[in-house]
């Protein structure tokens, strides 16, 4: 069998180092020996093969710091095998260029930083990453300064997040000769270095529990679920499945949230995790899902009747409301309509009537037109009572048939209102052009919230919290 030039040229540096070491011990300069009887070996090597771990990957660009040094910042290069190669440089290092070139062969695209400005590297690893955005990236932080090499590994691994195809990189060795204060020749190796953060999931913790916290749900969701993949750490699937149930929730689906939140207790009362921090908040979420129930049993039968359902859907468009009154004034406002005709319509029920099929009397229509007609001040004649009841029809019935809430709302109050509710259909999301402004919705929000606290002492629901529980880590 033919003999490998590669394994030689591995029996050659073990014996050349043996002979360097001698000639050092005798007094001979240590950088002049290695580089006159090691480097030309080494770097033949790595010319022709490149010792990288775990595989050799196909870069097309790499990104290196060069210090006084440029040995392992070759090394880098040729174990990158990238065709376009940045060097970040300092004012002092710039002089070993022109060497850099001549080793690798490498037509070299320089960049110089000052050598504890962070900022610069972030800016520039950005730009080129912009610039190569699909291509597998080498970031090389083995030269330079600790801050130049520190950033760079910094940025490299804050960037993976958004230029997957990035990798950061190392020459490491295996072996370190103390008394040379060099790492063996021979033993050096182009490391790809894994991102400890997503190894971990740490950072992604951190993002999961910032956008939990911010009622991000959805997304929330998602950074979980990805580091139930990562880390094949179970407990984050039920943290998955606890703000899926809050997702739910806060958009309506209390079909889904009801879902979610009977496997999270499910799983909860499995031995495997009777000791996961969401059950020390047990209590609190048995209480969100109980009401979940009752909502999505009210949303199938509309049968108002159900006051506990009516409750739960109800506080919760208010909630919605009250969340995103300063921020988005024309969805608190819709949230807030449809509270407060919800809790008005369970009151029309109470007296056996529907809005849209409300059957009135010749005697309840007359009473009903009289009080309409003093809420928007016009004479008994001017006022129309329709065949469906709008809100303020609904509001007059009440009043008439001395409904103990609405009743006992000061007509002012209600005069004050009217022009609000008359809006509701001019409002830009439903069929008009209309912005309602922060005023307005907090007249409706103020109404909704004396009908509702009326139905909660009638329907017996108190305590449920609208927070999400703490994650506990």
């Amino acid at each position: 069998m033919a003999e490998n030039p590669l394994d030689r040229a591995g029996g050659d540096l073990e014996a050349l180092w043996l002979q360097y070491k001698e000639a050092v011990r005798a007094g001979g300069n240590p950088h002049d020996l290695y580089q006159k009887m090691v480097w030309p070996t080494l770097l033949e090597k790595w010319r022709k093969e490149p010792s990288v771990y775990p595989s050799p990957q196909p870069f097309a660009v790499s990104i290196h710091t060069l210090g006084t040094s440029p040995e392992a910042t070759a090394l880098a290069i040729l174990g990158g095998g990238a065709e376009q190669v940045y060097v970040l440089h300092t004012a002092e290092s710039a002089r070993f260029l022109p060497r850099l070139r001549e080793d690798t062969g490498k037509d070299l695209y320089p960049l110089e930083i000052g050598k504890s400005d962070v900022a610069a590297i972030y800016r520039e690893v950005k730009r080129l990453l912009e610039r190569y955005p699909d291509v597998p990236v080498a970031l090389d932080l083995t030269s330079g300064t600790k801050a130049m090499s520190a950033g760079l590994a910094a940025a490299g691994f804050f960037f993976q997040r958004f230029f997957p195809k990035v990798w950061v990189v190392y020459v490491d060795n295996e072996d370190y000769d103390p008394e040379l204060r060099r790492p063996r020749a021979g033993t050096e190796r182009l490391v790809i270095l894994p991102n400890p953060h997503e190894a971990l999931a740490e950072v992604d913790a951190l993002f999961a529990k910032e956008l939990y916290g911010r009622g991000e749900f959805g997304e929330a969701a998602g950074y979980f679920g990805r580091m139930v993949g990562k880390t094949g750490d179970q407990r984050y699937l039920l943290y998955k499945m606890l703000a899926e149930m809050y997702h739910a929730w806060r958009t309506l689906d209390a079909q889904g949230a009801v879902r979610q939140g009977r496997a999270l207790l499910g799983r909860l009362s499995e031995n495997a995790w009777l000791q996961h921090p969401l059950n020390e908040r047990r209590k609190a979420l048995e209480a969100q899902v109980g009401l979940l129930e009752v909502v999505q049993s009210f949303l199938a039968s509309q049968d108002f009747g159900e006051k506990k359902g009516v409750y739960g859907l109800a506080w919760t468009l208010l909630r919605l409301s009250q969340a995103m009154a300063d921020a988005q004034p024309v969805l608190a406002a819709l949230y807030a309509y449809r509270a407060l005709e919800l809790l008005l319509q369970e009151r029309l029920a109470l007296l056996g009537r529907r809005a849209e099929a409300p059957g009135l009397s010749l005697e309840e229509e007359a009473a009903t037109r009289e009080e309409l007609a003093r809420i928007l001040r016009l004479s008994p004649g001017e006022a129309r009572v329709g065949a469906k009841l709008g809100l303020l029809e609904i509001l007059a019935f009440l009043r008439a048939h001395g409904d103990s809430v609405v009743g006992g709302l000061p007509l002012a109050e209600l005069q004050g209102l009217s022009g609000v509710l008359k809006a509701r259909n001019e409002a830009l999301l439903v069929h008009g052009f209309r912005v309602p402004t922060q005023n307005e919705v907090g007249q409706l929000q103020r109404l909704a919230q004396r009908l509702l606290e009326d139905l909660e002492a009638r329907s017996g629901v108190r305590g449920v919290p609208w927070d999400p529980v703490p994650l506990g880590f």
